[in-house]
């Protein structure tokens, strides 16, 4: 991967996707695209497409979910 590449984690604060930026900031990658869950609602497609289509990201990890512990699985 080219570590100028425009990298879009979605989820980074997250645990899962806070531990991907921090492991590709310590190898040295930095063009990162973040967006909170108020700024980008993922299950909006309009949204989401205008995003892409604004961003450009050339790499996409996904590490975004629903949190609310055992309970929210319900």
């Amino acid at each position: 991967m080219d570590k100028s590449a425009k990298i879009y984690i979605a989820g980074h604060a997250g645990m899962a996707g806070s531990a991907i930026q921090r492991r590709l900031s310590a190898a040295g990658f930095s063009n990162f695209v973040t967006r909170s869950h108020a700024e980008l609602d993922l299950t909006q497609q309009a949204a989401v497409d205008a995003f892409f289509a604004a961003e450009k990201p050339e790499i996409v990890f996904l590490a975004a979910g629903r949190v609310g512990g055992i309970k929210a699985n319900n």
